[in-house]
């Protein structure tokens, strides 16, 4: 939790402490961070937290995870290289690799997405974009950053986003794992 929460926004109301994982599990998941913007002071410790709890939570077995920090001009370079859209984005992420672990299998139908994967993946976010959204839906840019990782692993681990259906599950998912963090996302407030 940001230790900037200003009293009534959702992170004042969070839970102060971040998730148990367990030691084995923590050596598992390598996290890179490339911070190479100047719009956002971010807790490289506590992203890789973040990846490594919604990793565990995901039961995925080992993943390689890059996390690039970027301002908006490189976002919508990368938008416009890698998806011919032309405007700025919140997150973007890249699955490179992803295989099942044998030793996993059978995978229980009611296991989440990343349980028994083991993946690469890279995950690219505009801080410049978090601190804008941030203010408009009133929380911290910092809990928007967890939302934009959150979001971009679930990607990586098989969540999809390009149907009602899909979304729906996709976002009942962030729910779990960020109030893990004592996080509830933007979306799920009444309206």
């Amino acid at each position: 939790m940001p230790a900037n929460s200003e009293p009534g926004s959702r992170s004042a109301k969070s839970k102060s402490r971040a998730p148990e994982i367990l030691p084995d599990w923590i050596a598992r998941y390598e996290v890179e961070i490339d911070d190479s913007q100047k719009v956002l002071k971010v807790n490289h410790r506590r992203l890789v937290d973040i990846v490594r709890s919604v990793l565990a939570a995901e039961k995925c077995v080992s993943a390689t995870i890059s996390i690039a920090i970027v301002d908006n001009k490189t976002i919508h370079d990368l938008n416009v290289r890698y998806l011919q859209h032309d405007y700025p984005t919140d997150v973007l992420s890249f699955l490179l690799e992803e295989e099942v672990d044998a030793a996993s299998l059978p995978i229980p139908k009611s296991a989440p997405r990343g349980c028994g994967k083991r993946i690469e993946g890279e995950i690219i976010l505009s801080s410049e974009m978090a601190k804008k959204m941030a203010t408009k839906y009133r929380w911290q840019p910092l809990d928007e950053v967890t939302l934009y990782v959150v979001h971009g692993l679930l990607h990586l681990c098989g969540y999809d986003d390009m149907t009602q259906k899909k979304q729906a599950s996709m976002q009942q998912r962030e729910r779990e794992v960020l109030a893990d963090w004592g996080l509830s996302p933007h979306y799920a407030e009444p309206k």
